[in-house]
């Protein structure tokens, strides 16, 4: 096992990264760094299948190098992702796989996030941004869609906290660092 193989190990994710042909390009290409703070080496595609998150355009918040919003370009016909930390590699990323369907949103702060997700339509969200400063606020953007995919579920007390406050009324599916707000029947 080399170097980049023992960090994806240490992620939990070697495996998943390997057998998806996406991923095992990106690998290749730009190396286990490009996996670094991403949610894809941990369950996330099976989890997507097993919800059926899967419509015309997803909000993504918090993109680092894009490659949560490559797996969501495979289920929604559009993916919008915003960063607040503007880097290259997701351009590049997208580019070396043909994805089309995303956009890459590099926004300044909060208040021009709440400008952009404001004038969107949008049939589903990822939150996955500032997990302590932003959670609620970034809930309270994307939960009139009803259909909200959370990471760092069991990592962070605020994601936690909301999650735990919201399955008293709402339904939510839990799996790893997951957690899965539906829709109400």
């Amino acid at each position: 096992m080399g170097v980049d193989d023992n960090f994806l190990a240490l992620l939990g994710g070697a495996e998943h990264v390997h057998s998806d042909p996406q991923l095992a390009k990106i690998f290749k290409r730009f190396g286990a760094d490009a996996f670094r703070r991403s949610s894809a080496v941990d369950v996330f595609d099976p989890f997507l299948r097993e919800v059926g998150l899967t419509g015309k355009r997803c909000v993504e918040i918090g993109t680092y190098n894009g490659i949560t919003s490559i797996i969501l370009a495979r289920y929604f016909e559009e993916v919008i992702t915003l960063d607040i930390f503007p880097r290259t590699e997701k351009h590049a990323i997208a580019d070396y796989l043909g994805v089309r369907n995303v956009r890459f949103v590099d926004i300044k702060d909060n208040e021009e996030k709440v400008r952009i997700i404001g004038a969107l339509d949008f049939d589903a969200a990822y939150v996955d941004g500032n997990h302590m400063d932003d959670t609620m606020s970034d809930f309270d953007l994307v939960k009139h869609c009803g259909r909200v995919l959370f990471h760092e579920y069991r990592s962070w007390g605020t994601v936690f906290d909301l999650i735990d406050k919201l399955r008293k009324r709402d339904a939510i599916k839990i799996r790893g660092r997951f957690a899965y707000l539906e829709p109400k029947k």
